[in-house]
């Protein structure tokens, strides 16, 4: 039994519906996925419609943004119950538009500055949650470039780059507590190693054991540090549907259903 809980869909910066996704799982065999899109709870309650009759169980999460240090960590929330929070659905509501006010005046200094063409228009209009990803899509279709061509013009280095307003870890793990989430560190292994600990002190239930980023010793590294922390061991592919270049494919990264209990048993879930 395959079961992967980091993956995203349209409703922020990954390729694939709610529906789409359903539909992946079952063709990959994948019993139980978590939809964590990034600030953005839109397409929870649209998932469960597909995944109620097709046989295959879907968690209800989102990928919460925030910065320690200037590194930022990315943290996977889990519902209690599988209900979105309401706090949570606000939070989305909110950081739709801030994401949205941050991609048109970045696109629009990208296309001032390196004079690439952009199609704001399509950006506008079919993305939720607008992240640096979505902009990179645009881009590269824009120009008919390949995505790595596009990503010059939306990093760090970029002289279009505005940041993003993140929370600071602790604030964004006393929010979603808060709303009653269980919080995962996500992807561990694009952090350093040196942070790791000090991060997952600051108040994580659980830590990403698996990921398809890994180095050959990452795994026993983070599983040590669970250990050492009672922390529960998640993993996720951290799907986006562009799997073969920059992500994994959905069900590359999963828990057993040994391994998935005690997250089970944390959020409630009867089934």
């Amino acid at each position: 039994m395959k079961i992967d809980l980091h993956n995203h869909s349209i409703y922020s910066d990954g390729l694939l519906s709610p529906k789409e996704l359903v539909e992946l799982a079952k063709k990959e065999d994948v019993a139980y996925f978590a939809l964590t899109d990034h600030d953005s709870v839109f397409g929870c309650e649209e998932i469960q419609t597909y995944a109620k009759d097709s046989g295959i169980h879907v968690l209800s999460g989102m990928e919460l943004s925030t910065d320690y240090k200037g590194y930022s960590v990315h943290i996977v929330c889990l519902f209690y119950k599988n209900i979105v929070p309401k706090a949570l659905l606000e939070f989305s509501k909110s950081k739709k538009e801030e994401r949205k006010t941050r991609a048109i005046q970045m696109m629009k200094k990208i296309h001032e500055i390196y004079h690439v063409e952009i199609d704001l228009e399509a950006l506008l209009s079919e993305n939720e949650i607008i992240t640096r990803a979505n902009m990179c899509y645009n881009i590269a279709k824009s120009n008919s470039i390949s995505e790595k061509e596009a990503e010059i013009y939306v990093a760090n280095n970029s002289k279009a780059y505005i940041p993003s307003t993140k929370l600071s870890v602790e604030e964004g793990i006393h929010f979603v507590k808060q709303a009653g989430c269980l919080t995962i560190l996500a992807h561990p292994c694009l952090l350093p190693r040196e942070i790791v600990e000090e991060i997952i002190n600051l108040g994580f239930d659980g830590i990403e054991v698996r990921y398809p980023k890994n180095k050959e010793t990452d795994e026993m590294y983070f599983r040590s540090l669970a250990e050492k922390h009672h922390l529960l061991c998640s993993a996720g592919s951290d799907f986006h549907g562009d799997h073969g270049t920059k992500h994994a494919m959905l069900g590359t990264s999963t828990l057993t259903e040994q391994e998935f209990n005690p997250i089970r048993e944390r959020l409630g879930l009867e089934w």
